[in-house]
């Protein structure tokens, strides 16, 4: 009785999660290249810039920043400002040459990291008072844009009102563990919130993926920007928040097909990484503790539930056994193919699916560290510790 009682309450939270997955994915709307302004008619340019944070960015900057040169936007209403912010690596000497090659393009230093401040708010709030133009637009140096990004971005801005609006880049996973952990990331995340609430004005949900941040100047500064989010560790989060609840709307919009990034390079930057954002993803450390715990219990009771109830049949046939082996089945069959489907999404392997297990387990791991430091008041990040 209690394993049909177990299998059911388990195919119960698989169809739920199931049903809010497929929820988001049907909400989920994705930007496609908008098309350029017919001949004959004033093109949509109000003015751009660009500002990238970048601390130790040689791996990645010049990639970023030759395609955002290649913008199919009016080349005199864009401006590229990139802050350094104390990098000890080429990054500086990388951009520098770029800028001796363009005059779109400026290097300014980031300001000293003062008490309170931590280090990517403070590197945008020095961009940002550094520009002169209707919109800025904050973007990450791991990403690499196609030319129509920029003037889609504008387009879906101003055609909708939006004050605010970030993007989703398609996300490049190379590595074992980056294939294995950010999925299952995502599947989570799709699982836990709800984009159309973040999305509709009446609702106060806000969130945001730094990676891409276009908002108008007027609102931004009259906001207080960055400044007045200068502590938070997910200063993109802070900054969706701050501008919603001033009454403003803001979008959070896919663009696979307009930017694509790579997060991480190696384990330690993965571990690093999601461990001191995971607790602001999903909503503070207990909301963090439940998801990583029921991420556990479904991914697990995949490989493990099926098993269980076919024992049962063969020591204890009878109506309960019997009854609970096509429902652990089915289950089982659900949960590993939306694990699939989501490989295929993310344009690996599909047999990553197959370790969706393995993948949950490490992700739990990355949670607990995360809610363990933030609990320590120790969050590290490049090389600069933090304390929230």
């Amino acid at each position: 009785m209690w394993l049909l009682a177990a299998t059911a309450i388990i195919a119960l939270s698989v169809g739920l999660c199931l049903w809010r997955i497929t929820r988001q994915f049907r909400l989920y709307e994705s930007l496609h290249p908008h098309p350029p302004s017919p001949a004959g008619s004033p093109p949509l340019s109000p003015s751009v810039a660009i500002v990238i944070p970048a601390r130790n960015e040689a791996h990645n900057i010049a990639a970023c920043l030759r395609s955002l040169l290649r913008q199919d936007y009016p080349a005199e209403r864009f401006r590229i400002i990139v802050v350094d912010d104390h990098s000890t690596d080429d990054t500086a000497a990388i951009v520098r040459r770029f800028a001796r090659a363009d005059a779109r393009l400026r290097l300014i230093s980031a300001g000293s990291l003062l008490e309170g401040w931590t280090g990517k708010p403070n590197a945008c709030w020095c961009g940002a008072l550094t520009a002169d133009a209707e919109w800025l637009c904050f973007i990450d140096a791991d990403t690499r844009a196609e030319p129509a990004l920029l003037r889609t971005a504008l387009a879906a801005a101003c055609e909708r009102r939006l004050t605010m609006v970030s993007l989703e880049p398609f996300q490049e996973l190379q590595g074992f563990f980056n294939r294995l952990v950010i999925p299952v990331g995502f599947l989570a995340i799709a699982a836990t919130q709800d984009l159309a609430r973040v999305n509709a004005p009446i609702a106060e949900d806000a969130t945001a993926n730094g990676q891409f941040i276009l908002i108008g100047a007027r609102a931004y500064f009259s906001l207080g920007g960055h400044a007045a989010v200068r502590g938070a560790i997910s200063e993109d989060a802070a900054l969706a928040r701050l501008v919603k609840s001033a009454g403003l709307p803001i979008a959070v919009l896919g663009a696979e097909t307009l930017i694509r990034t790579r997060m991480y390079r190696g384990v330690a930057d993965l571990w690093e990484g999601l461990s001191k954002n995971v607790t602001e993803i999903y909503g503070g450390p207990v909301r963090t503790l439940a998801t990583a715990l029921g991420g556990l219990l479904i991914g697990w009771s995949a490989p493990l539930l099926p098993v269980a109830a076919a024992v049962a049949v063969l020591l204890e046939p009878g109506f309960d056994s019997i009854a609970g082996l096509p429902l652990a089945i089915a289950s089982s069959a659900a949960t590993f193919a939306t694990a699939i489907a989501l490989s295929r999404h993310f344009r690996v392997p599909r047999w990553y699916g197959l370790l969706f297990p393995v993948g949950m387990s490490i992700g739990a791991l990355i949670a607990l560290n995360g809610i363990s430091r933030r609990a320590r008041g120790r969050v590290v990040w490049k090389g600069r510790i933090y304390n929230p």
